[in-house]
């Protein structure tokens, strides 16, 4: 009888314990190999220096991709809307001015004429309507000086 017990719950915990796949949270953002370095030393990576400070790239990614310097650690983030289809144009997320801690989302027509807006902080929506609309997260790994982000 320990045996079958032991067998049953080596099982369950085996299934239960499987890789989960963070994927299946963005229906509307096709999967994407990301393999990106970014030499904080750069130039061009200078408003990553200071807290808050973000780095834009849209050639990575499927729409773009936002790196913010959260103090302690980064964070990166898709450029697309996880609202909407990312093949439609308007789901490009932009900022509206340089170094801007919110991105925002030009398809008005499903946000009551709005723009949507997220923080790149918390990856979370600040529209009503969408409190649980997240951006989806990309893994960055910080050594020697530079961003790895691998996906």
């Amino acid at each position: 009888m320990k045996k079958i017990f032991l067998i049953l719950f080596t099982i369950v915990i085996t299934i239960s314990c499987s890789k989960s796949n963070n994927d299946n949270n963005y229906p509307n953002i096709p999967v994407v190999n990301i393999n990106f370095d970014l030499n904080l030393n750069l130039p061009s990576a200078n408003d990553l220096r200071v807290p808050n400070g973000t780095y834009i790239d849209y050639n990575h990614g499927y729409n773009g991709i936002a790196i913010v310097n959260n103090v302690r650690y980064y964070s990166a983030w898709e450029l697309t809307c996880p609202d909407h289809n990312a093949a439609t144009p308007c789901s490009k997320l932009v900022q509206k001015k340089k170094n801007d801690i919110y991105v925002y989302c030009q398809c008005k027509d499903k946000h009551n004429g709005q723009e949507a807006q997220f923080s790149l902080i918390t990856g979370q929506s600040m529209t009503p309507g969408l409190k649980y609309v997240q951006l989806k997260p990309y893994p960055v790994y910080e050594s020697n000086g530079a961003l790895r982000i691998r996906y």
